[in-house]
């Protein structure tokens, strides 16, 4: 099989350190607004909120963010691109496909869980909200390869399990 182009955006290495970056500047910046209040109450939410968001707050962030992954398909197979190597997940262990946030974060749910989860994340492009008509007809291909994968794989499970005649 041919593959088709790369599902991720290219600039995915550059969207993933710039969303640490705005976390940084936000909670920096409203840290120095509340110590510059001052008060022992601007004091305490100066320092004290920006231990909340790294304590709680930005674990679940960098798990989102490590949870991305670099995709590619083709009519048969998802690929996820590691480090050093690539991962092939057969459409029919694909559970559904959803957009999760307003820029375009889409989410691949998988039936098992593999070595990097039960998720993973991709970002098809950085202009998502200006160019999601091409995007989104990409993503309905994938999808429709989805159900055409459990489709067959439900018939092949279906005539596995049918008693041989004699």
């Amino acid at each position: 099989m041919e593959r088709s182009k790369s599902l991720t955006t290219r600039a995915f290495a550059i969207y993933k350190i710039t969303l640490v970056v705005i976390l940084f500047l936000f909670v920096g910046f409203y840290a120095i607004t509340h110590i510059q209040k001052g008060g022992w109450f601007g004091y305490l939410i100066g320092f004290g909120y920006p231990f909340l968001v790294m304590a709680y707050w930005y674990p679940s962030f960098l798990r989102r963010i490590k949870s991305m992954k670099e995709l590619s398909y083709d009519s048969e197979n998802l690929y996820v691109k590691e480090k050093n190597y690539e991962i092939q997940i057969p459409y029919h262990l694909v559970k559904d496909v959803e957009i999760v946030s307003l820029d375009g974060l889409y989410k691949f749910k998988l039936f098992q869980h593999d070595q990097f989860g039960d998720e993973i994340v991709c970002k098809p492009s950085i202009w998502y909200p200006l160019n999601y008509k091409r995007i989104d007809a990409e993503l309905n291909r994938i999808r429709s390869y989805v159900r055409k994968a459990h489709r067959v794989y439900k018939e092949q499970i279906g005539s596995d399990r049918s008693l041989p005649s004699n």
